[in-house]
């Protein structure tokens, strides 16, 4: 992981539920190939034998022999709300750390948290679909739960084409922004490149709250030399801020489990160049040791970033070899079923979201910047330590991203940063598992 002080304003997975037996090679190919999983080999190259849940676990939802083995596994519906009596365990429990938190009750604290993944679709569209005017949006906590949204002009009219019945019954308040959220991106990406070419170390963040790009160093006063020294000046909406420390990897003794070195992801499927194959294993930080093992038995490295770190920073190993890969995250008290992902530009700045390590255990917080380094998400207030890497970011059962970084704010306040579940597709090229466990015996070379 990494430190770093900032400044003081400052999936889907295989969808499949095989019960009660062995099934053909075509059958399992023609099923992989409704989730269009890119390079999957095609037909006639799989045979796959489930296993089945533990009977104190069964669901009277899932298929027996001779049913309909296709049913991904049930995610809530929406509709009626879970409630202190109702919500599963996980929602509880999460809803539980925002009560202690924020003094809500249970039942306020879980239509709360049921309510960002809202907020967090509303966010990507309008990201999306007004950058010539939107500048970010985050979510205030306390005293009252509230959205802030930034534009740059007609925000109340742009907002009001957007809002549906959940989002537009949230207490919301419009802000004028100076620049918009791709103007301080592209800002912040030209400040980066600009130091980082008078080999300047640094690390980056927007700040929605301030309407800044920043940029974090630890002799700023330096900076400013080199940069008078080629009479040129950072970008106007980029702020210089010292720090004691720069990011650094947390690296020590790996969802959520305990292995050599870290700690593990999230459970994933993937192609085995080693062996030209489909298999399931396990996530966990790309700057940790590619050597992992878990219980004592070697997981082998697929792929990943290097180990030297960076913005980043995603490896996988196999486990099916040994182990029942299952979807869950080991929470700390139970394992945590995983049903769904959330990527990044669903995520919000001000969304309550939890982690688990290996040193550290389970702990929650607040998002605070969801373009830390341009591509990962910063969590104020919390603190990580050297084994954690690589651990599950999560909220209920939704994965949202590793550990990768321990930071502390210019205030000395310590914070976190994750790698978001996106980097699982595009860098590892591998999807979350998001249903019941599998084992693919036939995949053992």
């Amino acid at each position: 992981m990494k430190s770093i002080r900032v400044g003081g304003a400052i999936a889907a997975g295989l969808a499949l539920v095989l019960l009660g037996g062995l099934y053909s090679p075509t059958f399992f190919a023609s099923a992989l190939s409704q989730l269009s999983i890119p390079g999957y080999p095609g037909p006639e190259t799989v045979t796959v034998t489930a296993t089945p849940f533990p009977s104190d676990k069964a669901d009277a939802g899932y298929p027996g022999p001779g049913e309909d083995p296709i049913r991904p596994t049930p995610i809530p519906t929406k509709d009626p709300r879970p409630t202190s009596k109702t919500a599963d365990a996980a929602l509880l429990r999460d809803a539980k750390m925002y009560s202690s938190t924020y003094g809500t009750d249970i039942d306020e604290s879980i239509r709360r948290l049921l309510l960002q993944p809202e907020i967090g679709e509303l966010n990507q569209q309008l990201t999306g679909k007004e950058a010539e005017t939107f500048g970010g949006l985050y979510i205030e906590h306390a005293p009252d739960f509230r959205v802030v949204y930034l534009f740059t002009h007609d925000g109340q009219e742009t907002l009001a084409r957007y809002l549906n019945e959940e989002t537009g019954a949230i207490v919301s308040e419009i802000q004028q922004a100076k620049v918009t959220l791709v103007e301080l991106e592209s800002q912040r990406e030209q400040a980066a490149k600009l130091l980082s070419s008078l080999d300047i170390p640094l690390s980056s963040a927007i700040n929605i709250k301030l309407n800044q790009a920043e940029i974090y160093v630890v002799n700023s006063s330096e900076a400013h030399r080199q940069l008078g020294k080629i009479n040129s000046v950072l970008p106007s909406n980029v702020v210089l801020i010292e720090v004691p420390k720069l990011p650094e990897n947390v690296t020590a003794i790996g969802g959520g489990k305990s292995l050599r070195t870290c700690t593990s992801g999230f459970s994933v499927l993937g192609f085995s160049n080693q062996i030209s194959a489909w298999v399931m294993g396990i996530t966990t930080a790309g700057h940790c040791s590619d050597s992992q093992n878990y219980l004592g038995i070697d997981l082998p490295w697929q792929s990943g970033t290097p180990d030297t770190g960076g913005v980043y920073d995603i490896q996988w190993h196999r486990a099916d070899q040994s182990f029942a890969v299952q979807n869950t995250v080991w929470e700390g008290l139970s394992d945590r079923p995983i049903w769904q992902i959330r990527l990044r530009a669903n995520q919000s700045v001000g969304d309550f979201v939890c982690k688990f390590g290996r040193t550290t255990g389970y702990g929650c917080g607040l998002i605070s910047t969801t373009s830390q380094d341009g591509v990962n998400i910063r969590i104020d207030g919390m603190t990580v330590q050297g084994g954690d890497s690589g651990g599950p970011f999560f909220v209920v059962n939704t994965a949202l991203g590793t550990t990768i970084d321990a930071c502390t704010l210019a205030n000395g306040q310590p914070c976190t940063i994750y790698a978001a579940i996106d980097q699982i597709q595009t860098i590892l090229g591998a999807t979350v598992l998001t249903t019941t466990r599998l084992s693919l015996p036939e995949l053992h070379k």
